[in-house]
């Protein structure tokens, strides 16, 4: 049988002349990390809720999901502009179609939001409701204090995202009211019975505004999507307020920043200052491109993206360090070797490899990006351009940068001795 391993297709000592092309290649990559950083500097990335905070909710409509009739409703509550991501069904689930990941922007923690969003929560859940929680009236006096009378029924309040256990369901209707208005994010309201059958809510805008927004975000949310699309499932909720966000923006850029540097010290302890200098320099073009590429593609960029960017790092350094381990061990060999000959020895010494491991790399990848859906379509597609741009940089911006730093083998450095010694 024929054998067609890669091996045996790729030539035995291919002989392709990489550093003859360094300056093109330099030209490129130049250009490249200044369309990056003009890209990043004028569009910047699409950041996800990790990095700028939000609601997150995960639904099942029980039906096939229509994004455009979800979209619409919400994109005019005004809480900005929702982005919405289809979950596929997981296997062995109960789920028969896929879910919908719903991400609405941060909102802005003022007071004057806060009393807007309570008001919105109480005037969706009487929508929802109808004649069991109606708003008899509504008055804002001039001390900020803000009060519904409610007339009520005696049924349970918003079923859909109350859970009427034991424990509460022997609640009078004050405390259900109370009890559901709060589960929606409405917790620093008071609540009274007027008269039979009617509550009294009431809630003042204090002089600043409490931990609750993103809560009252997320409940006014979800009242309004049940209002416009009738039942569905909740399958995961959360709440990332501003500060922790921008905890997370901190650590993400603390964690390449370490990753490089750490980089930079184990290089140059391994072989010599050139080699360090060369490694990280092939590191900043990676993370530059990867994040001009998602500049211009506006990929949502989130956690899953800096885990990305650190795997592109170790992927193109493990690339790297064979390379340049490869140089190393031809200027013990080839002694009075030029260093621009020996440098293209050394990467076409490791060629193969190179190419057999991407290839492999990439049908994993490649398999992920189509068949992962939109949950791991950004984390793939982060991968598949670091795979390349990891490939490029150690064949032409690791490897010639040697080159620029003068680095020299034994034979080089004699010669240069002797002649300044004549």
């Amino acid at each position: 049988m024929r054998d067609i391993s890669l091996v045996k297709m790729l030539p035995i000592q291919p002989r392709v002349p990489f550093v003859s092309a360094r300056k093109i290649a330099a030209i490129l990559s130049i250009l490249a990390i200044i369309a990056s950083i003009f890209l990043f500097t004028t569009k910047n990335l699409n950041y996800g809720i990790d990095f700028t905070g939000g609601t997150l909710l995960e639904i099942n409509t029980g039906a096939a999901p229509e994004l455009d009739v979800i979209r619409g409703p919400l994109n005019d509550l005004g809480m900005g502009q929702v982005a919405l991501q289809t979950i596929a069904a997981a296997q062995g689930s109960n789920d028969t179609y896929d879910s919908v990941r719903i991400t609405v922007p941060i909102q802005e923690e003022t007071p004057a939001r806060e009393v807007e969003l309570s008001k919105n929560v109480i005037q969706a859940l009487a929508t929802l409701e109808g004649d069991n929680f109606v708003i008899a009236s509504e008055d804002t006096n001039d001390k900020g204090f803000t009060t519904f009378l409610i007339n009520h029924g005696d049924e349970n309040f918003a079923d859909k995202f109350v859970v009427w256990d034991e424990d509460n369901s022997n609640l009078t209707a004050v405390e259900k009211i109370r009890y559901t208005v709060s589960s929606l994010g409405l917790s620093t309201a008071s609540f009274r019975s007027t008269q039979d059958n009617q509550v009294e809510i009431r809630f003042e805008e204090k002089s600043e505004a409490s931990a609750n927004v993103q809560q009252l975000g997320l409940g006014y949310t979800k009242l309004a999507l049940a209002n416009e699309i009738g039942d569905f499932q909740i399958r995961g909720q959360g709440v990332l307020g501003s500060k922790v966000s921008g905890e997370l923006r901190k650590k993400g850029i603390m964690a390449i920043v370490l990753a490089m540097t750490m980089v930079l010290m184990y290089i140059w302890f391994r072989f010599e200052w050139q080699f360090a200098v060369g490694a990280v320099a092939a590191l900043i073009h990676d993370v530059l491109l990867t994040i001009g590429v998602f500049s211009l593609t506006q990929i949502e960029f989130n956690l899953s993206i800096i885990a990305a960017i650190l795997t592109i790092v170790g992927y193109s350094l493990n690339d790297t360090v064979i390379v340049y381990d490869r140089i190393r061990e031809n200027m013990r060999k080839f002694k009075k070797m030029a260093m621009p000959e020996l440098i293209n020895i050394s990467i076409n010494d490791t060629l193969s490899r190179t190419i057999m491991t991407s290839m492999t790399t990439l049908l994993a990848l490649f398999a992920l990006y189509i068949l992962g859906g939109d949950g791991l379509r950004g984390f793939s597609f982060a991968m598949i351009w670091g795979v390349f741009v990891g490939t490029y940089s150690s064949i032409f911006v690791a490897s010639p940068i040697l080159l620029f730093f003068k680095l020299r083998n034994r034979a080089t450095t004699e010669a240069a001795l002797a002649a300044a010694e004549a």
